[in-house]
C-alpha cells in the first residue's frame, strides 16, 4: 500500500529498518482510517513542531 516512508527529525533524514516503517506506516494509516474520510489517502504529510514543554524542557 505505502509506496515509500521517510521520517526526518531537524531536516535530517532518519533511515528506517523493516519494523520501524511498517509501526510507523500502520499506526499513521490506522488513525487516517479512522477518520472515516470520503476518499482513500493517496499521499499523506506530516509535519510536528515541537516546543519547549513537549521537548521535556522547564
Amino acid at each position: 500500500m505505502a509506496k515509500g516512508v521517510s521520517l526526518k527529525v531537524n531536516d535530517k533524514e532518519i533511515r528506517l529498518k523493516d519494523f520501524p516503517m511498517r509501526a510507523l506506516k500502520n499506526t499513521i494509516l490506522g488513525y487516517i482510517k479512522s477518520l472515516n474520510l470520503e476518499e482513500e489517502p493517496k499521499d499523506i504529510k506530516i509535519h510536528i513542531s515541537l516546543d519547549e514543554e513537549d521537548k521535556g524542557g522547564a
